[in-house]
């Protein structure tokens, strides 16, 4: 890439970090306390989010959103905005949706069981961050995370009194998809296992959310994620939840 393109890169990713502070900054202003209570989920309202991502170095940033209400938590992006990501709470279960070949990829949940197949050390230091203003009146903190004593994952965290239903729930989600990454952990060869790749996704995949919702995280290999804007109380279609019965649904190793 040229020293211009990656220029221009590097500007358009600082644009975006300041859009998310002034937008969020708004948030905190309108926003009460009685709002980041654990009331924040029912059965026909959530929270609905909305971010600014990049999967990995010299890719494009692309916008996407997750709702989360008592029952299901929805993923979709810009990208193609029709195919969704579902998660239904009542069965623990992931539905991955794809319009263009009538799919439906289900991920059940299962326990992670037994050791990791390598060792593993991951270990969170923190500091307060003064590029996230305050938000619902409190105060944003960076935390490093380190796999094996090498830099693995960066999160800028609001305390976790701030939405903490949503954050339940995004937990329970990610703890499925755990559940999934491990049932294939042990059968892969031990030189091709990825210390931060482990902890994070498999073995601690909630950690991470213990000090409260992410605002903006990032990793070693390009990976980004801005929150640019919430809203409360927000009701959203349930026709957008509805998995279509005609497709064809399949699961690894199925």
């Amino acid at each position: 890439m040229s020293r211009v393109n990656s220029s221009r890169n590097k500007n358009k990713l600082l644009i975006t970090f300041l859009s998310t502070a002034v937008i969020l900054a708004g948030c905190a202003t309108t926003d009460s306390e009685k709002a980041a209570k654990p009331s924040e989920l029912g059965d026909d309202y959530g929270v609905l989010l909305s971010f600014s991502e990049r999967e990995r170095t010299g890719t494009a940033l692309f916008k996407s959103q997750m709702y989360v209400n008592k029952n299901y938590l929805y993923f979709n992006d810009d990208r193609v905005p029709d195919d969704f990501v579902l998660f239904d709470r009542a069965k623990r279960t992931i539905y991955s949706v794809t319009h263009a070949n009538k799919t439906v990829f289900v991920i059940k949940p299962k326990e992670v069981k037994g050791e990791p197949p390598i060792k593993l050390d991951y270990v969170a230091k923190s500091q307060p961050s003064s590029a996230i203003p305050k938000v619902s009146g409190r105060v944003a903190t960076h935390y490093k995370y380190t796999a094996n004593g090498k830099p693995c994952y960066d999160a800028v965290t609001l305390e976790s009194s701030f939405l903490p239903d949503l954050v339940g729930v995004v937990k329970e989600y990610r703890q499925v998809l755990a559940g999934e990454h491990a049932s294939t952990v042990h059968s892969m060869p031990k030189d091709t296992h990825d210390a931060c790749d482990l902890a994070l996704n498999v073995y601690h995949a909630t950690k991470h959310l213990d000090t409260g919702l992410p605002m903006r995280e990032w990793d070693q290999k390009g990976f980004l994620k801005f929150m640019v804007n919430y809203q409360l109380k927000y009701k959203m279609d349930v026709a957008k939840f509805e998995i279509p019965k005609e497709y064809n649904e399949f699961s690894v190793g199925k």
